[in-house]
């Protein structure tokens, strides 16, 4: 195991992330995780990331990226609300539904640079001998994501976690 400077761009990050969250289940459970445990999709992803480029991030680290996604995560939460209370079914037209859908992707997308910025600013563990990820090892930093969010005692959230490695495998 080496300890380097992670060089993560935020374009190649939005790549992984939109191939990443909708394939699969990835998605819906994604969303689970963020409306009923308070887990920031765009934090989970970067996790997703981590285990599929044989990266530990630790709990501090990771808090520190948490922390750096904060402020965005607020806009983005008053957005969200505002967006869902807009959608068509509620006689929103799609227009304007799609207005809002396209402005919540850009503050995603402006939260995800605050996460990279973060991130690359620690000094992460990688793992020297490059394994395929398969589902079935164990990366700290499904520990730290756990721990950082408080889920360590709800199976639920837990199971979910799970669930969301597995659509990554």
């Amino acid at each position: 195991m080496t300890m380097q400077q992670p060089n993560l761009e935020p374009s190649a990050f939005w790549a992984y992330s939109v191939s990443r969250y909708t394939q699969g289940n990835m998605a819906p459970l994604a969303i689970l995780l963020q409306d009923n445990h308070q887990v920031n999709v765009n934090v989970l992803l970067l996790v997703g990331w981590c285990l599929q480029n044989n990266v530990i991030i630790n709990l501090p680290q990771l808090k520190a990226v948490i922390e750096a996604s904060a402020s965005m995560e607020s806009r983005l939460q008053i957005h969200r609300a505002k967006r869902k209370a807009a959608h068509p079914d509620n006689g929103t037209d799609k227009a304007t539904y799609d207005a809002l859908k396209a402005e919540e992707l850009e503050l995603e997308r402006q939260q995800q640079r605050d996460i990279v910025a973060a991130f690359n600013k620690q000094s992460v563990a990688r793992l020297d001998h490059a394994q395929p990820f398969t589902g079935t090892v164990f990366n700290a930093s499904v520990a730290a994501l756990i721990n950082a969010y408080g889920l360590r005692d709800n199976a639920e959230a837990r199971r979910l976690v799970s669930l969301v490695i597995k659509e990554l495998s």
